[in-house]
């Protein structure tokens, strides 16, 4: 029988130099069931309450939570048709189906109307319903646990933030949203930045529904999109990151289309998404797998961060049915910088890593960076922010010519993307663990890949040096 022992030790390498890594988890936060005006084809589809929705997003594609956000008031029978009863109903039913590691269950609440200068807000962590009717046939007493008036935006945002347990999402918004006079000046897209809100508000999506679908071949999606309202709201000053979301009216739960809500996070669990919404790790994809890291020196989208260097970036996309990424690009702003609300730093075609370094800063002023990716297919991807404030005094980066490189993937079968901060004269070498030189390019250049399929399968490493320094890394062969 062939040893076990090659084996043993790679895996013993692989978890070590993983364990610690954030996961990728795919969801939706923005649903709807027959507590309210969803499941409207409950007659056909069998499925009408929370318990029964969460079953069946259990088994669609690419899909490891589902957050029921039903809408916080009555109206009319279905329109939208939520009782105060059904909250504690609601919140016991995502109890029961709720699963850590395996599957999440999440039950909120949509706040507020649609009409103009109103807007809705998707609010979880509140175990009592929000809201303002009295009088509703067939109910006794009012409509709501706790009172906040239909209208006031001010005092629904400063009751999440007064939560600990609790964030605000927003949920397919307009400029003209979220008012506290009913004018189109105070919306909170153009009133002035206020410190409360940003307490209370984690994010906003990317793109919303398409609300009325009812298919169920992950294929229809959403045209629009939010992406101009989030670069004014980071403008604004707030620290909010971008997400996505189906707000499903119909028993297709992850079906709609195959967008997703991603957050980053070590494991599945309820508390580590609520850490994940909270701290903006998080990001919005057409694309219902693809995995993106863009970090700062290691520090993940959604950082604060603060230091007396350039700050680099690296970004990479890695998508598990082998899309590659056309475009890549790296947006910067900062709070009330004047004209655009932000701007193209970096763009790269082609490739699936990029590194930039951002040499024109100044000191003790914040800036946010986000990236922005388009796949081969059109699907579309953008990322919560990194906030950076430099220091003075301001200076390069210690170890000035450290070489900032990236790769993947990792673990590698075959072809093995490498970007580079500048374009250079670069020895590329790949060691095994005795210090065997098994692979060696020379090249000039800022990208490279690197053909490793005649490569046995274990653990290296990964070399790059120019004529000031080099650096190593680990790499995995499968």
């Amino acid at each position: 029988m062939r040893s076990l022992y090659p084996l043993i030790v790679f895996l013993f390498f692989y978890c070590v130099l993983f364990s610690q890594n954030y996961n990728y988890y795919f969801g939706n936060l923005h649903a709807h069931t027959a507590f309210s005006d969803g499941n409207k084809d409950s007659v056909s589809s069998g499925v009408g309450r929370p318990d029964g929705s969460y079953g069946y997003a259990k088994l669609s594609n690419n899909f490891d939570f589902l957050g029921i956000s039903e809408h916080n008031h009555y109206s009319s029978n279905h329109n939208p048709g939520f009782k105060q009863p059904l909250y504690q109903t609601g919140l016991t039913m995502a109890n029961t189906a709720n699963q850590d590691g395996s599957f999440l269950a999440l039950f909120g609440m949509e706040y507020g109307v649609s009409s103009e200068f109103n807007g809705h807000v998707l609010i979880y962590g509140f175990n009592q319903l929000i809201g303002w009717e009295t009088g509703v046939g067939g109910l006794s007493g009012n409509n709501y646990d706790v009172f906040n008036a239909k209208t006031d935006y001010d005092g629904i945002f400063k009751k999440v933030k007064n939560n600990p347990n609790a964030f605000a999402y927003l949920a397919h918004p307009d400029f003209s949203d979220y008012t506290t006079d009913g004018t189109y000046a105070t919306a909170l897209s153009n009133k002035p930045y206020n410190a409360a809100y940003d307490s209370a508000i984690v994010g906003m999506p990317l793109r919303s529904g398409l609300a009325s679908s009812a298919m169920t071949n992950y294929n229809d999606y959403s045209q629009g999109n939010y992406f101009n309202y989030y670069k004014k709201m980071l403008y604004q000053g707030y620290h909010l990151g971008i997400g996505y979301d189906h707000d499903n009216h119909y028993t297709n739960f992850g079906r709609s289309n195959g967008g997703r809500l991603v957050i980053i996070a070590p494991s599945l669990s309820r508390a580590n998404l609520n850490t994940a919404m909270k701290q903006m790790n998080f990001y919005g994809s057409d694309d219902s797998n693809a995995k993106i890291d863009f970090n700062l020196n290691g520090s993940i989208m959604g950082s604060i961060i603060s230091g007396t260097v350039y700050p680099t970036f690296n970004v990479v996309h890695n998508d598990p049915d082998g899309e590659e990424a056309d475009t890549i690009k790296i947006w910067k702003g900062y709070k009330n910088s004047g004209g655009l609300w932000a701007s193209i730093v970096h763009i790269l075609n082609g490739n699936n890593t990029t590194t930039f370094t951002d040499l024109n800063i100044v000191s003790n002023r914040e800036y946010y960076y986000f990236a922005e990716i388009k796949q081969g297919d059109g699907q579309w991807i953008v990322t919560s922010p990194i906030w950076y404030t430099a220091l003075a005094p301001l200076s390069v980066k210690e170890n000035d010519n450290k070489i900032a490189f990236n790769y993947f993937p990792n673990p590698v079968s075959k072809k093995l993307n490498i970007s580079l901060a500048t374009c250079d004269d670069y020895v590329i070498s790949i060691t095994d663990v005795s210090g065997k030189l098994i692979v060696e390019e020379t090249i000039f250049s800022s990208e490279f890949k690197l053909d490793l399929s005649n490569i046995r399968p274990g653990l290296y490493s990964l070399n790059v040096k120019s004529n000031k320094d080099s650096v190593s890394r680990k790499l995995i062969v499968e």
